[in-house]
């Protein structure tokens, strides 16, 4: 009963995850006005009498014996628990008098200035930290990966993106009903053949480009990117698809805040679609984007999003106008590298459609749960490491109203799927992509019961 009113109405859902953001945003508050230090501290209330007290002793060790470096390093970790960055900064950097070009304290100090958003301070002291000779493999490694973050967000430019040319094959590429016979308000119809499920092949090409441009404020960024995608059938020329979105917006580093790992990125985004040669879609609106990375290992993020969409009719579609509308949709997402080569991902969203019409306004709730592993290439001629990942996707939408032409209910739908991804490279920037999915879907409407299979093969490059 439970589950089945959190499908029903998905404002449970949306309510209880508001409420989570909430408490999560009153302990952030919490944690930074608990301190007058420059970031919230990483240790217990109870911890953090007990290491005031500790800090408060190493203070006085130090005062009485300036050269004592154990008394410097413990000194210094704890203030980087408490929050007292710069106070941790300032003890390392006394030190340096003491022990001129240790790797150990150039290492620290780097991390530390990274922690407080002054990237290139830090990359001096990580630069340092592996200029003297026979530095351990493990510090030149964190180093790299320190350098590396900061390239990402020190340059002035940045473009990346990719695009995959490619076929694909499907059982059912226009979606159509399992059954060529339907019942419609309690009467049996046979479909016409453009009705029905139809197999059909495609050619297709999508990509995406990403842009960053540094702004003069520290730590924002305006980032630009775009995506887009064409399919041509073989047969189902009404199925030739062409889409392109645009997103734009300020990147706000979170890191000079107290919120260390964290990010809030704010876009405007619109998007259109061409189908059979008609206008198909034309959306726009707006978003924010609160991610998170606190180890190198886990991302999670929270997104909010509003568009408005605009359907429009054409000879081949003729009441897609009837389905414009608002959407609103809350994502969350997370991914976890257990290991160097294995990392796993979840999702899930809750989405909100409003309509004119009751029976295209519906409720939307899902999941997505996935899998990645990176492998040692079985082909000596291929030696760069192979990649198979797995997802599987299910989802649940509700309507409001009944559909007069189909039932005197209201439609209720669920579908279930499972994608697999072998990604073999070729070279460094190409890679071969071979995929194979399957979709189910469940509905009290018999319009909308399917099935599809579909296998593709691509060329995948990225820049």
């Amino acid at each position: 009963m439970l589950i089945n009113m959190i499908f029903r109405d998905g404002r449970p859902v949306l309510y209880a995850v508001l409420a989570f953001l909430a408490v999560m945003s009153a302990a952030q508050v919490a944690g930074a006005a608990s301190t007058d230090h420059n970031r919230p501290p990483r240790a217990s209330a109870e911890d953090l009498v007990k290491i005031e007290e500790r800090r408060t002793a190493l203070f006085q060790v130090m005062l009485d014996n300036p050269g004592n470096l154990d008394a410097a390093f413990e000194y210094a970790a704890l203030s980087s628990q408490v929050g007292d960055l710069e106070g941790a900064i300032a003890t390392l950097e006394r030190m340096l008098i003491f022990a001129p070009g240790l790797p150990r304290l150039q290492l620290e100090l780097g991390v530390l200035y990274f922690r407080l958003g002054a990237y290139e301070t830090a990359r001096t002291y990580f630069d340092a930290a592996v200029a003297v000779p026979d530095v351990p493999e493990e510090v030149r490694q964190k180093v790299a990966t320190y350098l590396a973050a900061i390239d990402q967000k020190s340059d002035g430019v940045g473009v990346s993106g990719s695009y995959t040319v490619g076929t694909r094959y499907q059982t059912n590429a226009n979606g159509g009903p399992t059954s060529s016979l339907v019942n419609l308000r309690g009467f049996g119809y046979e479909l016409s053949d453009d009705a029905r499920r139809s197999p059909d092949a495609n050619v297709f090409v999508n990509g995406e480009v990403r842009s960053t441009f540094d702004l003069p404020a520290q730590g924002v960024e305006f980032k630009l990117s775009g995506q887009g995608q064409t399919e041509f059938y073989k047969d189902r020329s009404d199925l030739n698809l062409g889409f392109l979105e645009v997103t734009a917006g300020p990147s706000f580093d979170l890191n000079r805040f107290g919120l260390e790992g964290y990010s809030l990125d704010l876009y405007g985004v619109g998007a259109g679609a061409v189908l059979s040669g008609d206008p198909f879609l034309a959306s726009f609106g707006a978003g924010a984007l609160l991610g998170a990375r606190p180890t190198t290992e886990v991302y999670y993020g929270l997104r909010g999003e509003y568009r408005h969409e605009t359907f429009f009719n054409s000879d081949d579609h003729p009441t897609m106008a009837a389905k414009s509308g608002d959407r609103f949709q809350l994502q969350m997402a997370g991914t976890y590298r257990l290991t160097p080569s294995v990392s796993v991902g979840l999702a899930g969203i809750a989405d909100r459609f409003r309509a004119e019409a009751a029976y295209n306004t519906y409720w939307q709730v899902g999941g997505v749960a996935g899998f990645s592993i990176d492998y040692a290439s079985p082909i000596d001629a291929l030696p760069g490491a192979w990649n198979f990942a797995i997802s599987s996707q299910l989802s649940r939408r509700v309507y409001d109203g009944a559909d007069p032409m189909v039932s005197t209910d209201s439609q209720d739908t669920t579908k279930w799927a499972v994608n697999l991804t072998q990604t073999i490279p070729i070279e460094t920037d190409l890679a071969a992509q071979l995929q194979a999915g399957y979709q189910h879907a469940w509905s009290n409407y018999d319009t909308s019961k399917s099935d599809n299979f579909f296998l593709s093969i691509g060329l995948k490059k990225v820049f």
